[in-house]
C-alpha cells in the first residue's frame, strides 16, 4: 500500500496547504489581467506570483549555500522544504527517491544572458534541487504535458511498489515565462478573463504558478485513517496531439481502470477542466460514458488558473484536505452548464463524509490520467496486489546519423540528397504523408518504431498494439524545438509564435505520434534523465507493465539535438505469464 504522509502546496494564493485550502474555501483568487510582464506584447490574464516573491520566500525559508538558483528550482525547493519538515527521516537517504513533474522547467533561462549557469536541461535542474537535499539518487522527471502531475504520481507508487525504495518526494513545479504565454496565445486558448469552466460563457484558460509536493510511504498493511493511493491509469486517444477526443476514449479508459467497484462511495471526481470548449466537452462525454454524472465534479484552474505539471500534484492535495474537512470544494466561475452532456458540476462548496475521490486530467500528445484516492478501508483492501512484473526484450532498434541497426544487423539506407532519417523513410515507410509534419524528435521516433514493429511482425498485432504502453526517454526533450519557438518571440519586430512549432515543445508529443499510427490506446509516457543509463532506462520501461492491461512495451532512449545529431536506443519488451 503505498500511503501520503506529508504535502505542501505553494502558489500565489499561499504558501501551505492549509493558506491554499483556507484561501479557496473563502473563494479567493488572484488570477488577472497583466500588461506590463516579461515583454509579452499582448496582455493575458493569469495567477502570478508577485514579483521577486519567490525569491524572498526561498532566502527566508531555504538554507544559503551560496548557489543560484532560478525561479523555478526555487519554487520547487520552497514546497519540497515545507513537506519536509512534516518528516522524521532525511530526504537525503538512498531510501528516498525524487519524481517531479514539469512541463517546461527552466524554460525562461533559454534566451538569458544572465542565466549564470542555469540549464534548461530538465534533467540538470532535478539534479539541483535534488543535491540541495543531499538525496543520492538520480531523480526522475515525468514530462507528459498536463498529466504529469498525475502521471508522476503513477510512476512514484510503482517505483515504491518494486521495493528499491521506501519512500517517494513527488513534486509538481512550473513558473510561467513569456516563451509559455506566447505558445498558449499561438493557440488562442487563452481567455481575457477570468475562465469559466463547464460554464455556457466559457471561452477559454488561464495559465497560473505552482508548487506541490507529496510524500509517499511503502506499508505492508492499510494504515486507517490515511489516504493511500488505491490505483491510477494513464491512456491514450491515439486521435490527435493537440486536441481531445469527440469520444473522450483515453479519458474514460483511464476512468474505468481505477473504478472502485463501489462507485457510491467516491465522493468527487476532480476534473482538469480548462475552461476550453473542446476539453470540457470532452471529460462531461467520459464521464457519463463511465456512468458517473451524477456524482459531484468540480475543477479548480478559477482559484490557480492552468499550473501545468503542478497541476495533477496541487489539486489532488487540494481535494485531499477538502474531504478531510468534510468539504466538496466548488467550481469558481461555474454558473450555467454549457456542455452537451449532462454532468454534476459543483457550483459552491457543499459537505460530504465521504472519503474516496477520483482526480482525472488530459494533456496534449493525446494523454489522458486517472488516480483514486481513499480512507475508506474496504476500497483499500480492494487493491491489486502487485508482484514485480516478467519481462523479456524482443527487438532492437538503434539509429544514429551514421548507422541503422535492427537487432544487430545493419541496414543499407539509400543516400540521395535528403537527411539521413528522411532517406530512413523513403526506403522502409513510405506510406504515412503525416512524416512530413513532424518536428525532429518525433520523426526519429517514428521511424525508430516502425523499423521495431517490422522487425516484430506478426509478433506484434493490432490486438497486442491496442495496449501497448509508449514510454521514451532523452535528456534533451523538445530543446531542439524549444529554440525554434524561442526564435519566433526573440524581438518585439519578429514576433510571431506559432502554433505548428509550439505544439512540439512538449517531449510527449513523440508518443502521441506513435499512438495515432498504430492505434495504441495505452499508456504513453515521456521521461527525463541527464544520461543515458541503460539499467535505469529499462526500469522505467518496466514500470509499465505494473499495469496489468500492459501487452507489450515499445520504448527506450530517444535523443534528438538537430539533424547531424541524434540517436534513437528502442527495445520491444514482451510481458511473460
Amino acid at each position: 500500500m503505498i500511503r501520503c504522509i506529508a504535502d505542501n502546496i505553494s502558489t500565489p494564493l499561499g504558501w501551505t496547504t492549509a493558506e491554499n485550502l483556507a484561501a479557496v474555501r473563502a473563494g479567493q483568487s488572484v488570477i488577472q489581467v497583466h500588461t506590463q510582464r516579461w515583454d509579452v506584447p499582448t496582455p493575458f490574464c493569469a495567477s502570478l506570483f508577485p514579483e521577486g516573491s519567490i525569491a524572498q520566500h526561498f532566502q527566508s525559508l531555504a538554507n544559503d549555500n551560496g548557489k543560484h538558483y532560478t525561479r523555478f528550482e526555487q519554487l520547487a525547493i520552497c514546497s519540497i522544504a515545507e513537506a519536509q519538515q512534516q518528516c522524521d527521516f532525511p530526504f537525503a537517504s538512498a531510501a528516498v527517491v525524487f519524481v517531479f513533474s514539469t512541463t517546461k522547467g527552466n524554460i525562461e533561462q533559454l534566451n538569458d544572458p544572465n542565466t549564470l549557469g542555469a540549464s534548461v536541461h530538465l534533467g540538470v535542474a532535478a539534479q539541483t534541487i535534488t543535491h540541495y537535499f543531499n538525496n543520492p539518487n538520480t531523480p526522475i522527471v515525468v514530462s507528459n504535458a498536463c498529466i504529469s502531475g498525475v502521471h508522476a504520481q503513477i510512476v512514484a507508487k510503482r517505483l515504491l511498489q518494486t521495493g528499491l525504495y521506501r519512500y517517494a518526494v513527488v513534486c509538481g513545479c512550473d513558473v510561467q515565462s513569456k516563451f509559455i504565454i506566447s505558445g498558449f496565445q499561438s493557440f488562442k486558448a487563452l481567455s481575457d478573463a477570468p475562465c469559466h469552466p463547464f460554464d455556457a460563457e466559457r471561452c477559454g484558460l488561464n495559465l497560473g504558478e505552482g508548487a506541490g509536493t507529496m510524500v509517499l510511504e511503502r506499508v505492508e498493511d492499510v494504515q486507517l485513517e490515511q489516504w493511500l493511493l488505491a490505483a491510477g491509469a494513464v491512456r491514450n486517444d491515439a486521435n490527435h496531439i493537440s486536441a481531445p477526443s469527440r469520444t473522450g476514449e483515453g479519458s474514460y479508459n483511464a476512468l474505468m481502470a481505477v473504478l472502485p467497484t463501489q462507485k457510491e462511495k467516491i465522493a468527487c471526481i476532480n476534473v482538469h477542466g480548462t475552461a476550453t470548449l473542446y476539453n470540457d466537452e470532452m471529460e462531461a462525454i467520459a464521464l457519463s460514458r463511465a456512468g458517473l454524472q451524477t456524482i459531484p465534479m468540480n475543477g479548480y484552474k478559477g482559484y490557480y488558473g492552468h499550473t501545468m505539471g503542478g497541476a495533477g500534484v496541487i489539486e489532488t492535495l487540494l481535494t485531499l484536505h477538502a474531504l478531510d474537512t468534510g468539504l466538496i470544494l466548488g467550481t469558481r466561475g461555474f454558473n450555467q452548464l454549457g456542455i452537451s452532456t449532462p454532468v454534476s458540476v459543483s457550483q459552491s462548496h457543499h459537505s460530504t463524509d465521504k472519503k474516496t475521490f477520483i482526480k482525472l486530467m488530459s494533456g496534449f500528445g493525446g494523454c489522458n490520467g486517472a488516480l483514486c484516492w481513499t480512507k475508506e478501508s474496504s476500497i483499500a483492501r480492494g487493491e491489486r496486489v502487485d508482484k514485480k512484473p516478467t519481462y523479456s526484450t524482443t527487438h532492437r532498434v538503434h539509429i544514429t546519423p551514421s548507422c541503422v541497426e535492427v537487432d544487430g544487423k545493419e541496414l543499407v539506407v539509400l543516400s540521395d540528397d535528403e537527411n539521413c532519417l528522411t532517406a530512413i523513410y523513403k526506403e522502409y515507410v513510405k506510406d504515412y504523408p503525416r512524416y512530413y509534419k513532424m518536428d525532429g524528435l518525433s520523426r526519429l521516433g517514428f521511424l525508430a518504431t516502425e523499423l521495431l514493429l517490422q522487425a516484430a511482425h506478426g509478433e506484434c498485432d493490432a490486438a497486442c498494439l491496442h495496449d501497448a504502453s509508449v514510454v521514451f526517454v532523452s535528456r534533451s526533450g523538445s530543446l531542439a524545438d524549444d529554440k525554434k519557438h524561442q526564435s519566433t518571440i526573440a524581438s518585439a519586430e519578429s514576433y510571431f509564435p506559432s502554433p505548428a512549432v509550439f505544439v512540439y515543445t512538449l517531449p510527449n508529443i513523440v508518443t502521441g505520434e506513435v499512438a495515432i499510427r498504430h492505434k495504441i490506446y495505452g499508456e504513453t509516457t515521456a521521461y527525463i534523465l541527464e544520461e543515458k543509463n541503460a539499467e535505469q532506462i529499462e526500469q522505467l520501461l518496466s514500470l509499465s507493465f505494473f499495469d496489468p492491461t500492459t501487452s507489450c512495451v515499445i520504448g527506450g532512449w530517444l535523443e534528438y539535438t538537430d539533424g547531424a545529431n541524434f540517436e534513437a536506443d528502442l527495445v520491444v519488451l514482451k510481458r511473460m505469464a
